[in-house]
């Protein structure tokens, strides 16, 4: 039976993000909605999409239809000038 689930190597493979950067989104309280069973984390499937779809809006809006939107982005841009950068 296929449980419409992803573990956090799978959305990491999917995203090329790291496992460190995908741990430390779920210690911010950042990224798509995860789930503990027992001690492993699972990602539901639909919330996943969910979160790129809302990403993808997100990105779309404030960089125009022309240029090309990343694939999962948490955060906004930072502006040029700024000492965190």
């Amino acid at each position: 039976m296929h449980y419409p689930v992803m573990t956090e190597r799978q959305l990491a493979f999917r995203w090329k993000i790291s496992l460190k950067t995908l741990r430390r989104w779920r210690l911010d309280g950042e990224g798509p909605v995860w789930h503990k069973l027992f001690q492993h984390v699972r990602y539901h499937e639909a919330d996943v999409l969910e979160f790129e779809r809302q990403s993808a809006q997100h990105w779309t809006a404030i960089l125009g239809d022309g240029e090309r939107v990343p694939r999962a982005v948490t955060h906004p841009p930072k502006a040029e000038g700024d000492p965190q950068c």
